[in-house]
């Protein structure tokens, strides 16, 4: 799951107007949306929610306030495992949290580690490419993906992209049920709308 927190850098060219020479410190606010989308040999496809995350990003300044040369003092979202809900079976949660170690590896992590690009598309847009460290049960994987990235007119910044992993890449076993009858495929593809505001 990703950390597709790994967006703030667009915000030096989203919202300069608002820096200061010293760090700023923003939200990942409650109105985002992260699901995962996977197959099995019983549906073509399924559905799990994001119902609770959260994080933030802290944001350098340049000298004296001038955002040419800002830095990113941290970014890292954080997704605690059993807030990820199918909203159909409780028996399926039940699956799933078994499948991921939840016992063990409460928590799914993203951290930014850079950005590898950033186009700005408008005045209020941009496109990055980004790259961080996506924790997933006992393993941690170095990850890259695109993500758009938007400044309301309400002053938030919203960010898009997605990502698919394999499961066997973190050490887990795709979900199974009914003695094994029903099974679920190993790739996954998070999808994510970030919201992100200042810390007030």
């Amino acid at each position: 799951m990703p950390r597709i927190c790994c967006l703030l850098p667009a915000l030096f060219a989203l919202v300069a107007a608002t820096a200061s020479a010293q760090p700023v410190t923003y939200a990942f606010l409650p109105e985002s949306e992260i699901s995962v989308d996977g197959t099995s040999n019983n549906t073509p496809e399924w559905t799990v929610y994001v119902t609770e995350l959260s994080g933030e990003v802290t944001l350098a300044a340049g000298a004296e306030g001038v955002v040419a040369d800002p830095g990113v003092e941290s970014v890292r979202l954080v997704v605690p495992m059993r807030m990820i809900k199918s909203n159909k079976s409780s028996l399926m949660d039940r699956t799933m949290y078994k499948a991921m170690l939840v016992d063990q590896h409460p928590e799914v992590t993203f951290e930014l580690t850079g950005v590898e690009s950033l186009t700005a598309d408008t005045d209020s847009s941009a496109t990055l490419e980004v790259a961080g460290s996506l924790t997933l049960g006992p393993a941690t994987n170095e990850v890259s993906f695109p993500v758009s990235a938007t400044l309301r007119s309400d002053g938030i910044v919203a960010f898009a992209g997605s990502y698919s992993l394999l499961l066997s890449d973190y050490g887990l076993q795709a979900p199974t049920a009914m003695f094994g009858a029903l099974r679920t495929g190993d790739e996954v593809t998070v999808r994510a709308e970030l919201l992100v505001g200042p810390v007030e």
